[in-house]
């Protein structure tokens, strides 16, 4: 109950798209870089403590950080392909948002300048691999990785992906839409 709970929140999801927008910058890369690097620590250990009031504060204050992380940018491409995933497949809005993080994040392996930078401070210098650590800890929250997983076949996915990109939040996005392709987890 607590994971499905949690993953209605897109707080991760919010602090990653302000840092690959096109609108990125030092003020809301320093916010999102804190609460992207303190979800990945703190999330696991709510979903095993869920009354803990440290790990709950610890995630109610991070969840401020992203919110003044995109208050600055807006949402990118995670929130343009999540709404069609959620009105069309019934997908709840933080989940639809999530699963796309490791392929978006997979996509922009060679983004540079402050964005690059940023993203290398939360996943390390391969954001490849970063890609894929990324993949395992959602795959560890349960959440799936792949369109499949909520009963989204190729064709429209490929329409859910050009609708997207067509789109306001589609178009701040630093990375390429073609370039998004479902991440297998990897160890961290």
């Amino acid at each position: 109950m607590l994971k499905a709970c949690l993953w209605r929140d897109d707080t991760l999801s919010h602090a990653l798209e302000s840092l690959w927008h096109r609108k990125a910058n030092p003020v809301t890369a320093t916010h999102a870089v804190v609460a992207a690097r303190t979800i990945l620590e703190v999330l696991p250990a709510l979903v095993a403590a869920p009354d803990d009031p440290e790990l709950r504060s610890r995630m109610a204050e991070v969840s401020l950080s992203a919110g003044l992380a995109f208050s600055g940018t807006r949402t990118a491409i995670a929130h343009s392909i999540s709404y069609p995933v959620t009105l069309r497949h019934g997908v709840t809005h933080g989940i639809a948002c999530s699963f796309t993080l490791p392929m978006i994040l997979h996509s922009l392996a060679d983004a540079d300048g402050l964005h690059g930078r940023a993203l290398r401070d939360i996943f390390g210098p391969d954001l490849r691999v970063g890609a894929g650590k990324l993949a395992a800890f959602l795959d560890g929250l349960g959440v799936g990785l792949a369109p499949a997983d909520y009963g989204i076949d190729a064709a429209a996915w490929e329409n859910i992906l050009a609708e997207a990109t067509d789109g306001p939040r589609g178009r701040n996005f630093i990375g390429a839409t073609t370039r998004l392709h479902p991440v297998a987890p990897r160890a961290a």
